[in-house]
């Protein structure tokens, strides 16, 4: 199989009240990306099917194409300009040579990989009331058969067609109003569409949660703040759980054998006065072990008790299979905010 690697320049952002000419959509060439195929991601280097290239979030690429050697060979093939001042962290979707990315702060577009001609665009404006602290963005998306997913600033989660950008879906998650926001690339996990919840600065108690991929109907929810009468419930002093914090801004990670997904969660809430929730704070700053199908929690581990110096746990929980000490291991390489790995 021939392989092609495409280099894109990401450049400065013209500001959006620029106008710029409407390009026409067009119908992306899409073969359909079952999840058997989402399963197989590494056998695929010309393709970067999921947010971390792959369930197990190992971020490797297979392609050898460019070395060390002639890496000072490189040269420009095409700019992509981006109309929107915002921060732009996103990591595209490359599927069968068409690229999906998003613009600030909720715009979808699909590109010619080979040329970087926009195939079509899907502009969606979140409610007013959205924020997040630090900076508006949307770092990525997912895909399954036919559908790309988003899960928007506001909290919407929107499924679009991935051949024309058409709506297919969308659900609300959370209300923006009190500070509730999305930021990161929801996972796909069989017929599921998984995403977590920002805004642990804003007072939210934060959680993971579950859509099923053809409808958009929750499955599951998964607070990352227990509630009364639920384990870890009792690390809360009086009703601090409810403004507890926890959030979710990096995506997660699935093992298909034991078919547990992994996420990070952030700080309690608030993130600098201890004071107002004495205790451990569980779940915050740890790493959470859901079984994928009934949202239900299955391990735990806290990197950070009580953590009063925002230390997030937010990192990409990297999966792996490898020999320790004489025989074969499921290991977790997590290299955490607090300084440990």
């Amino acid at each position: 199989m021939k392989t092609h690697v495409f280099l894109l320049l990401s450049v400065s952002p013209l500001v959006r009240a620029q106008q710029f000419p409407a390009p026409v959509n067009h119908e992306a060439p899409v073969t359909s990306v079952p999840f058997a195929r989402l399963l197989r991601a590494s056998q695929e280097p010309q393709n970067w099917l999921t947010y971390s290239g792959g369930l197990m979030s190992q971020r490797h690429s297979g392609l050898t194409q460019i070395t060390p050697d002639n890496a000072k060979d490189l040269t420009l093939k095409w700019v992509f300009q981006s109309r929107s001042i915002e921060k732009h962290e996103v990591t595209p979707l490359v599927v069968d040579g068409v690229m999906y990315t998003v613009q600030g702060i909720n715009d979808v577009f699909a590109l010619d990989a080979a040329t970087g001609k926009t195939i079509w665009r899907y502009f969606y404006k979140p409610d007013a009331a959205a924020r997040n602290c630090c900076g508006q963005e949307t770092r990525g998306l997912a895909i399954l058969g036919d559908k790309i997913f988003m899960a928007a600033l506001d909290t919407t989660v929107i499924a679009l067609d991935a051949k024309s950008g058409k709506e297919l879906w969308k659900t609300q998650a959370a209300d923006p109003q009190q500070r509730y926001s999305m930021t990161h690339a929801p996972l796909v996990v069989k017929d599921k569409v998984i995403a977590g919840v920002a805004g642990g600065e804003f007072g939210i108690r934060g959680f993971i949660a579950a859509w099923d991929a053809n409808t958009g109907k929750q499955v599951w929810r998964f607070y990352t703040v227990p509630g009364p009468g639920e384990p870890g419930n009792e690390t809360w002093s009086g009703d601090s759980w409810m403004h507890g914090g926890a959030p979710v801004w990096v995506t997660g990670s699935y093992d298909p054998e034991t078919n547990l997904t992994f996420w990070g969660t952030g700080n309690a809430g608030p993130d600098w006065n201890g004071d107002a929730r004495l205790g451990d704070n569980l779940y915050s700053s740890s790493v959470i072990a859901l079984d994928a199908d009934t949202g239900k929690l299955r391990w735990h581990y806290q990197f950070s008790p009580h953590n009063e110096f925002d230390w997030d746990a937010t990192q990409v929980p990297v999966l792996a299979d490898i020999p320790f000490e004489g025989r074969a291991r499921k290991v977790m390489l997590w290299a955490n905010r607090n300084g440990m790995f």
